[in-house]
């Protein structure tokens, strides 16, 4: 089956999607694990509304790779089965991040490893709220010395 590659998964162009979200909501110091559960919910929203249009989820991969002492890198892909069984498959890379957004300790874990990949699972639907039992209407009597 032929692969169909949608780039721009956050409205935006293929190159600059995970840069703009990283001038957003990373903050100097942070684990690897931190910044993969940020990027994780905005991950969430893409799957949902390829689901909303009928896409089935299969599965995907956000990863973190060191490129030097300088500059890491993002990158994720999204599998999706459309409603022919087609593939579809979302994805981008960011350009060069300077390490200084990342721990001590996250740099020398990805220095040692080079790559980090987080498995990306179907976002939970949120629970319904519980409804509220329905209010009785207010009963008046009408006044007969009006």
């Amino acid at each position: 089956m032929p692969l169909k590659s949608l780039f721009g998964a956050f409205g935006a162009t293929a190159s600059n999607v995970l840069d703009t979200f990283l001038n957003v909501v990373i903050n100097p110091n942070m684990e690897l694990d931190e910044i993969a559960k940020v990027y994780s919910e905005k991950l969430d929203g893409t799957i949902i509304d390829e689901q909303a249009k009928g896409n089935k989820y299969v599965g995907g991969t956000f990863k973190i790779l060191y490129a030097n002492e300088k500059y890491f890198n993002l990158s994720f892909e999204l599998y999706f089965q459309d409603k022919n069984d087609e593939w579809v498959k979302k994805d981008s890379k960011s350009k060069p991040q300077k390490t200084e957004y990342l721990s001590e300790k996250a740099l020398s874990e990805l220095r040692s490893k080079k790559e980090i990949t987080y498995e990306i699972d179907e976002p939970v639907p949120p629970k319904a709220a519980p409804q509220q039992a329905a209010k009785e209407p207010e009963v008046r009597k009408i006044p007969k010395n009006v």
